[in-house]
Order: C-alpha cells, then sequence, then structure tokens
C-alpha cells in the first residue's frame, strides 16, 4: 500500500519554476532546480541508439546526463518560443542524484497554494513522470509538476555526487532560483570557486543596466521577474512601486541609480531585480540576468551608509562590475520601508512632493535622518564635560549658564568617548524646564541641504502611518532621507 503523504499546512505555498518543454508547460520545485544552462556549447551530444539520452552537461565539476523528453514522447512545438538561444538545460537534482532536463525555455518563477496541487495519475506507474497538475494564477496556464525522482529513475542516468548529497552552496541554490526565470540568463556552475577567486569572496549575481553590469550577493537577489505594472509616488518621474507577493515594492530605475547614460538605457528596461535584506525588500529595473561569479564583497567602515554604494570590480577580460553595497543602498533608500503605498499619492496635496522652502540637515543615528535647521540653536560637539567618568552620557549638561535637558538618539548603550565624534542638537522644543531647549545626541551630523534644492513627499509606512521624506541630489546621485520632527519629540514623550 502506499502511504498517503500529509496534507500541507493551511496557507502553505509551493514555489515551482515553469518552463517549455515543446508545447507543453512543466513545472519543477525550485529546491529541485540545481541550475538552468545555456543550450548551446554546453550540451555535449552522446552517439545513442535509443533511449531519451541527448548528451552530457559539465556542472560543478562533473559530468551530468541529460534528458530530452521529445525522445520519450510528442512533445509538440510550442509558437510563442522559436528562438533557438532560449533552449535551456536545467539541472535538477533529488538531494543524492542530479540530472539534465532539455527545455524550449526557461518561462519564469510561480507561487501556488500547496493545497491546489492535484495528482490526476493514481495508479503510481513508474513510467509516468507527470502525474501531478495545478493551474498557476499568475501566468494562467496549467502546468504539469514534474516528478524528478521518477526522470531520474526512468532514464536510469545520473550523476551521484561523491559525498552522497547533492553538490550546492546556499548562495549558488538561492540565486539559480532567482535567475531560473529569466530569458537569457545564462548562469555558470554555482558552488564552484573559479581559478584566482579573491580571497574572502562571495557568489554575487551579476546584472546589467544598459552595458553597465553590476552585481549583488546572490543571498540577497530574491527573484527577477518580468517587469510589472508600475504605478507611481507623487508626481510623474518620482518614485515608483509595484505589487509583489504579499506587499508593495518601491522600485528602483538602475539607470538613474548607477548613472547609466540617457543612450545606453534608451529602451526600458525588461525585468525587474528583486532585493532582499532582512524583512526589507527593493526592486531595480535591469535590462539582463548576465551570470553568476565570486566576487569580493565592499569593504566595511564605520556605518552602512557611509560607505559608497558601488566598488568598481575587473573581470578576467579587463570588463568593470560595479558590486553594490546593498546595506549602503538599503540606507539612502527609506522607500523600502514601504508597505502600503498611497495610491492616490498624485492627486493628493498632502503626499505630493513639494520643494523645501526651508533649509534641513542631515544627521545619522542608526540612519540618516532629516531635520528642519530653523529651531536648532546650536550645534555643539561631545565634551568630556558632558559625560561621567565611565564616559556615559550625562542626563543634563551646562548650556549658556542653564542646564540642558540632553537626549540620545542613538542606540541604547551606544559608546560615548569624547573621541567618537558626537554632535548635540540644541533645539528650541518649549521644554520649560530647560529654557525651552533640549539637546540631541546624534553619531554625526552629515550634510546641509539648503533651500530649494530638496523634494519634500509623504508615504504610508507600515505603524506608522504618513511618514515624510526629503530626496536631495540626481541621477546616482539621488538620496532620500527620512524627516525627524525634533521640536515635538519632547512634548510626544
Amino acid at each position: 500500500m502506499t502511504a498517503v503523504p500529509a496534507p500541507p499546512p493551511p496557507g502553505a505555498t509551493a514555489q515551482l519554476a515553469v518552463a517549455a518543454v515543446g508545447a507543453v508547460t512543466v513545472a519543477i520545485a525550485v529546491d529541485a532546480v540545481l541550475h538552468a544552462l545555456p543550450l548551446a556549447g554546453a550540451l555535449h551530444p552522446l552517439p545513442r541508439r535509443q533511449g531519451a539520452l541527448c548528451g552530457v552537461v559539465e556542472h560543478a565539476g562533473r559530468l551530468v546526463p541529460v534528458v530530452d523528453l521529445a525522445r520519450w514522447v510528442d512533445v509538440g512545438e510550442r509558437a510563442d518560443v522559436a528562438d533557438a538561444k532560449a533552449e535551456r538545460i536545467m539541472v535538477l537534482g533529488d538531494g543524492r542524484r542530479s540530472i539534465g532536463l532539455r527545455v524550449s525555455a526557461v518561462l519564469g518563477l510561480t507561487d501556488v497554494p500547496a493545497a491546489a496541487l492535484a495528482p490526476v495519475l493514481h495508479d503510481q506507474d513508474p513510467e509516468e513522470v507527470f502525474h501531478t497538475v495545478v493551474k498557476s494564477e499568475e501566468l494562467d496556464r496549467v502546468l504539469s509538476v514534474l516528478d524528478v525522482g521518477r526522470l531520474i529513475a526512468l532514464a536510469a542516468a545520473w550523476h551521484e555526487a561523491d559525498d552522497g548529497a547533492s553538490a550546492r552552496t546556499a548562495g549558488g541554490a538561492a540565486a539559480d532560483r532567482a535567475t531560473a526565470g529569466v530569458p537569457g540568463a545564462g548562469v555558470p556552475a554555482a558552488g564552484v570557486p573559479a581559478a584566482g577567486v579573491p580571497a574572502g569572496a562571495v557568489l554575487h549575481a551579476v546584472l546589467a543596466v544598459g552595458d553597465l553590469r553590476f552585481a549583488v550577493p546572490a543571498a540577497e537577489l530574491a527573484q527577477v521577474i518580468r517587469m510589472p505594472a508600475l504605478r507611481a509616488i507623487g508626481p510623474a518621474g518620482g518614485s515608483s512601486y509595484c505589487s509583489w507577493r504579499d506587499r508593495n515594492l518601491a522600485v528602483l530605475d538602475g539607470a538613474r541609480l548607477l548613472g547609466v547614460a540617457p543612450a545606453q538605457a534608451a529602451a526600458p528596461a525588461p525585468l525587474l531585480a528583486i532585493i532582499e535584506r532582512g524583512d526589507l525588500a527593493l526592486g531595480v529595473s535591469v535590462r539582463a540576468a548576465v551570470e553568476l561569479r565570486q566576487l569580493a564583497p565592499p569593504g566595511s567602515g564605520t556605518g552602512a551608509a557611509d560607505e559608497a554604494l558601488a566598488t568598481t570590480v575587473f573581470d578576467g577580460d579587463g570588463g568593470a562590475i560595479e558590486v553594490i553595497n546593498t546595506a549602503a543602498l538599503f540606507a539612502r533608500t527609506p522607500e523600502a520601508h514601504i508597505r502600503k503605498a498611497v495610491a492616490r499619492a498624485a492627486a493628493d496635496p498632502i503626499t505630493a512632493q513639494r520643494t523645501n522652502s526651508h533649509a534641513y540637515i542631515v544627521f545619522q543615528t542608526e540612519r540618516h535622518h532629516a531635520t528642519a535647521i530653523e529651531p536648532i540653536e546650536e550645534i555643539l560637539a561631545l565634551q568630556a564635560a558632558h559625560v561621567d567618568a565611565q564616559e556615559q552620557l550625562l542626563p543634563t549638561i551646562a548650556w549658556r549658564g542653564q542646564p540642558l535637558r540632553v537626549v540620545d538618539l542613538r542606540a541604547p548603550g551606544t559608546p560615548t568617548p569624547v573621541t567618537c565624534g558626537a554632535r548635540i542638537l540644541v533645539v528650541r522644543d518649549g521644554a520649560s524646564d530647560y529654557g525651552g531647549c533640549t539637546g540631541y545626541v546624534v553619531k554625526h551630523v552629515v550634510l546641509l541641504i539648503p533651500p530649494n534644492t530638496g523634494k519634500l513627499y509623504r508615504m504610508a509606512l507600515a505603524g506608522a502611518g504618513l511618514v515624510e521624506f526629503i530626496t536631495t541630489g540626481v541621477a546616482s546621485e539621488q538620496v532620500s532621507y527620512r524627516t525627524m520632527d525634533l521640536t515635538g519629540r519632547t512634548a510626544a514623550a
């Protein structure tokens, strides 16, 4: 008797890689997809008289047999996939063995409710590798789900890892899944260090914007999808967002982010690369997903936001790759916190962009913030008189012959040596017991935004309602800062 699998928990989803094999649309659990290789130049034919084996490919330093389902059954021809350059070898694994599958094209990734996976064949015939189907609402297609274990057994051909487990790195698996849905994303073998790889190198996904290549850590690249419909935050030409999974996702223009010349990025980017860092996510428009490559990550400094956005490295052919510091990218892009965008932002005067009529200063706590300069009476450097013998910040300090209450805006427990460069912003906020002022301690004062040089706008953030931001700079130098009203902090407390 065949054991009946336990039903999936309520609300569980299954992520599937979707491919075309002739006129048949097949789906494969992403956990079984080790790689997607271009057919051209990768497949080494085998002179076989019968069977579905059509050749071998090299993957992770091993030769893996490749099956062509068209040698077993009539799969027909697909009218919307006629480009031979789209053909791929999908390297699949069952945790111990690996096998290649020749496909006409990789169509993308889709999430389906696990409960929607419907077995239609119940005779457990080992000659059948498709026994389950599912409808993808996202792709509007019925998918035949491939049983990888049965395929391996039926073909009687596989590569078995030396240690009895499929050889792949976690970063490689994440990036392979991310790029599995990208036409033209011919990625190389993951998890195999190349000659001359720098010490401490991390697997990166290399993407293209115009003629420029840039790279992000493969483990942080959640997905690459065809560009969805975008909606504007504020007036035309401002920030945009789209719907992705269960959230609204802020979208950055990759060309503007990297300073690509308009002539190089004349055509709209066809793909959206989705980068996740912790519980935050951003989308970046890209032209193509290029490859996986071991690259040295950007160096670390005193704070993520102090680091350069990108560091240029060169490949073996002398081509430049901009390695993105994702910590700096998220620190300078507060839109990454967006959960529920304001759909009527363009028409609503509360949320529309407007020029700053007063100067703002930008300061750093754990993140960068901006505040209006008008209520700031003075900016003090931290001095020995402001801390006790244990270098702990005093609750009040002397200022202009009177006590001044001090509030630390930095993270609790932040060390306060006099040499740390901290500043105290003395702000008029109506604190009557302390001369109408409060001193706010910050890590650094970063820059001044003069009047009429920035754009103020608001957006809705989860649990915070409408939050104000100010954007300054242009193209790759454009940065957004969340504003902080220091005059209202004492009253709120």
